[in-house]
């Protein structure tokens, strides 16, 4: 049995045909109401994609910003409502706060997947608005990154050693 936002109770069947055309919300819940799945269309990601974003990205992706994965929302690159898929290569983890900077005015933020020409391949780069940024540098948050730092910083530090020792 489905039941409607409204409460109304209708069978699978007839609510698949009250749904066709429109993006509904989906959710299965166990027998004592707790939610199992909740879906809309193919727009969600899947948990399997939100623990691949918390992998990559560790936490919101914004430069600078510190809010861990479990703050952070799926943010399409592509906009969902503007044919963008609900694809890894083109979702990105983000606090509520920086998603609401993303946007197509003037002032907004605009975000993009990194290329095989950038050293951050695969990682999402920021771009700020013209007023704050003229170059449109994408711009990725390394607060999530350290290990990767620290590795850097040793090899350069074992390279002057090496070279001093020599």
């Amino acid at each position: 049995i489905a039941t409607t936002a409204s409460g109304t109770h209708l069978s699978i069947n007839e609510a698949l045909k009250m749904a066709s055309g429109t993006r509904p919300v989906l959710a299965v819940l166990d027998d004592n109401g707790i939610p199992l799945y909740l879906g809309y269309g193919e727009r969600i990601a899947t948990p399997g994609q939100r623990l691949a974003l918390i992998a990559r990205d560790k936490g919101c992706t914004h430069p600078g910003c510190d809010v861990p994965a479990t703050m952070c929302a799926a943010h399409h690159v592509i906009d969902w409502a503007k044919g963008g898929p609900t694809d890894l290569n083109n979702l990105a983890l983000v606090c509520d706060h920086h998603h609401a900077m993303v946007n197509d005015s003037e002032h907004g933020w605009k975000t993009v997947m990194l290329g095989k020409d950038s050293p951050h391949r695969g990682r999402i780069g920021w771009i700020a608005p013209t007023s704050l940024d003229p170059t449109g540098t994408p711009r990725v948050n390394e607060k999530h990154h350290l290990a990767g730092q620290i590795a850097t910083e040793i090899e350069i530090s074992c390279q002057q050693w090496g070279a001093r020792a020599a």
